[in-house]
């Protein structure tokens, strides 16, 4: 029979003996599951099914799984004592010298027996992390659609400024014709008008040379 403030559960035909420590995130849904594993990443005692998102998202294949009846007598690598506490108020497994020691301002440190019977925060549940996860998602496909958008819109803009482009220049060219050929139409007239002029003097003084031959 289990006990509502403890993370074990009891065989009723043999009382007082441990089956195992129960799953955290199933706890928090009223479910008392034994776990299997413990994650010392999301710093959960977890059940199979549970625990099996490890393998399926990459976000949590980096996670350090150990075996839920081992987890408890790991050993402290400054301290080489038993990790049998945890301290809620950072997240972490810790041995009692660490629990004095190091975790001596933290608020609240208890078992390891007794963590998997409280609710762990929200933001370390592994419900929390999917939907986290499942946000991230959503928001890099809102980037990446908005992205496209973007570069759709820029290609058009580009496309319109190049036309733009075109047809100032176009503009340019049209002007700078009709002036060029303004400009050499007076220039052709005066230059006409000078040669008739000349040639005009020229005739007189070939009559007054025929004239006095």
């Amino acid at each position: 029979m289990a006990d509502g403030g403890s993370n074990t559960q009891e065989d009723d035909e043999v009382p007082g003996r441990v089956v195992g420590i129960l799953c955290q995130a199933c706890l928090s849904k009223d479910k008392k599951i034994v776990a299997d594993t413990f994650c010392s990443t999301c710093n959960e005692f977890q059940c199979i099914d549970c625990s099996g998102v490890h393998n399926v998202l990459d976000i949590f294949t980096s996670h350090k799984l150990l075996n839920a009846n081992v987890a408890h007598v790991i050993r402290c690598d400054q301290h080489q004592k038993v990790l049998d506490y945890f301290c809620e108020d950072e997240k972490k497994l810790c041995c009692s010298t660490c629990a004095i020691v190091d975790h001596r301002e933290c608020k609240i440190i208890v078992e390891v027996e007794k963590i998997a019977g409280k609710m762990m925060s929200p933001a370390s549940s592994l419900e929390e992390i999917l939907q986290e996860a499942k946000e991230n998602a959503k928001d890099i496909k809102r980037h990446i659609i908005s992205t496209i958008d973007q570069f759709a819109q820029d290609v058009q803009e580009i496309q319109a400024n190049i036309k733009e482009m075109r047809d100032e220049v176009m503009k340019m060219f049209d002007e700078l014709e009709v002036l060029i050929v303004k400009r050499a139409k007076s220039f052709q007239k005066e230059t006409k008008g000078n040669l008739e002029k000349k040639q005009s003097q020229n005739e007189k003084h070939l009559a007054n040379i025929t004239a006095y031959l």
